[in-house]
């Protein structure tokens, strides 16, 4: 019986790190996936995929990256997410 309870809670684990997250930001769809231990986000961004880390932040959680030969920021702070390409100004997201 342990061994099943302990099979049932790896299997239960590993399942819920696989969902995927809707949200759009301005007039970009993204749609992501957060590692299990938070130090990487897999998102596609308007069907464009890219892998951002987790970078410095002094307040929230903050993931950059590369797509397209611009750099891509999603920030996070409570259930408010910010994207900025480059330095441009930054769009707020709304999660569908």
């Amino acid at each position: 019986m342990k061994k099943i309870l302990l099979f049932a809670c790896v299997f239960l684990a590993a399942c819920g790190h696989s969902d995927t997250t809707t949200m759009v930001c301005g007039e970009n769809k993204v749609q992501y996936t957060m590692s299990p231990d938070g130090e990487t986000l897999t998102a596609v961004i308007n069907d464009n995929p890219v892998t951002l880390n987790i970078a410095i932040s002094a307040s929230g959680a903050r993931y950059v990256g590369e797509m397209q030969n611009q750099s891509v920021t999603l920030w996070n702070h409570g259930a408010d997410w910010i994207m900025f390409f480059n330095e441009d100004a930054p769009i707020s997201c709304v999660i569908k």
